[in-house]
């Protein structure tokens, strides 16, 4: 399995705090079933991890799992908050944030926690014009889009897969977000599954994600959401 959303690096934002709980976590993703992580760490206002940062700790943390003899590989990120379409613009000509694949070809994106951007629909265009297809984190966390699901209907018209949480399937953010997942799930608008791992605690996770799917939905669905990750 590739987990494509992970907050693994140590001291660069909200996720590991420190080394010890980086190779933890990278334990716990083994032990699941993952064998790639991408580190995807937060780039926002307030915490811009920046891609050339991401790629030296993912050097230092594939150093010390190797050392280790722990089988997991590593690759740089980032997870970009859609702080303004200038925001995104900018960042990406500059090329200080990461993409999911050294193609560029996905990209993955968090609307604010404060409410839906209303430019959206002009990035996500922005972005699938230029060959990448963006990714949305955990829409099903979003009151805004479980309370008005045509806003995100309309993104994936345009291109934008989406990103949902195990957690989220598992009850872990709540009945709400939960529902919201499996409606997706029942309407084959999971396109990606991925832990969001943020430490030992909220952990990597997508083993227990995928039997939730599987469980639920079958084998097929499960399979599809793998192959898409395959791709990406």
């Amino acid at each position: 399995m590739i987990d494509i959303h992970c907050h693994i690096l140590w001291g660069v934002d909200d996720g590991a705090s420190d080394l010890e709980e980086s190779v933890q976590m990278a334990r716990v993703a083994v032990e699941e079933g993952i064998k790639t992580i991408v580190a995807t760490p937060h780039f926002t206002n307030d915490l811009m991890v920046k891609i050339d940062v991401v790629r030296r700790k993912v050097q230092e943390l594939q150093a010390t799992l190797d050392e280790l003899g722990i089988p997991l590989t590593l690759r740089a990120g980032n997870e970009i908050r859609l702080e303004s379409a200038d925001f995104v613009y900018r960042y990406a000509e500059q090329g200080t944030f990461g993409y999911l694949d050294a193609e560029r070809r996905y990209v993955l994106v968090e609307e604010p926690w404060g409410g839906y951007l209303p430019e959206s629909p002009d990035i996500v265009r922005w972005f699938v014009s230029r060959g990448t297809t963006p990714i949305i984190t955990h829409p099903e966390r979003h009151p805004f889009f479980r309370e008005n699901p045509a806003l995100l209907t309309a993104l994936l018209e345009l291109g934008a897969w989406t990103q949902v949480s195990a957690d989220s399937l598992l009850g872990k953010n709540g009945d709400d977000a939960q529902a919201f997942a499996v409606q997706l799930l029942n309407e084959d608008r999971v396109h990606t599954l991925a832990s969001d791992a943020h430490n030992i605690r909220r952990k990597p996770n997508l083993g227990e994600g995928f039997r939730r799917i599987r469980e639920h939905a079958g084998d097929g669905k499960a399979d599809a959401i793998l192959e898409r990750m395959s791709r990406i």
